[in-house]
């Protein structure tokens, strides 16, 4: 008498269910996965126009030599009042925003975006206005000639020279088999330079 505790067919069809249910599963489970990384993936594209619109527009306001004020517009533009990532976006936070400040120098008949070195900015938004007065297309040969025109915000990979594209972080592990080697856009916006911290009555600093 077979002392089994199933007949041999019934634990034969048992592993099998085991082995087809841990194959079904495993392609379920990857592409539900792979469906809510991709609904990530364009909420990443929308939200990052967002940051930049954000950042660009109160920078446009913000005395630049106010740092610790640019980076809570930074932080305010990542949807934070602290520095950290933005909500479902990893790996942005702050520092992946970067602000330059932009002129327009003439060049016959048309007008060249050009940014603006530090070392060459106006020394205060008092000579900035001046400048811009005097010529609002003055470029970036030196700080007495400077007028900031434009302020420009773009998401960049944190030390990258020329504003590398950062890369797409996965909220949930995927299999090699379904890699997402996706590059973030870098979702530049562009506004008109206000105030740039300028108040009535301001000096022409030197």
């Amino acid at each position: 008498m077979d002392n089994a505790p199933f007949p041999p067919r019934r634990a034969a069809r048992k592993g099998i269910a085991a082995v087809e249910f841990a194959l079904v599963a495993g392609i379920f489970f990857t592409v539900v996965f792979g469906i809510v990384e991709l609904a990530r993936i364009m909420y990443m594209y929308n939200t990052l126009a967002d940051v930049t619109r954000s950042a660009a527009h109160a920078a446009a306001n913000i005395d630049w030599r106010n740092t610790a004020e640019l980076e809570r517009a930074k932080q305010r533009a990542v949807l934070r009042d602290t520095p950290g990532m933005l909500p479902f976006g990893a790996p942005i936070t702050e520092q992946y925003v970067r602000i330059d400040y932009m002129a327009l120098r003439q060049q016959g008949s048309t007008l060249v975006l050009e940014a603006i070195p530090a070392g060459q900015m106006p020394t205060c938004p008092g000579r900035n206005r001046h400048n811009c007065l005097r010529n609002p297309y003055g470029g970036s040969a030196s700080a007495a000639d400077t007028c900031v025109r434009l302020v420009r915000a773009r998401i960049c990979a944190p030390g990258s020279a020329d504003c590398d594209h950062a890369n797409y972080q996965t909220m949930i592990p995927l299999p090699k088999l379904m890699p997402l080697n996706v590059a973030l856009p870098v979702s530049t916006t562009i506004a008109n330079a206000e105030s740039l911290g300028y108040r009535p009555g301001d000096p022409v600093c030197p």
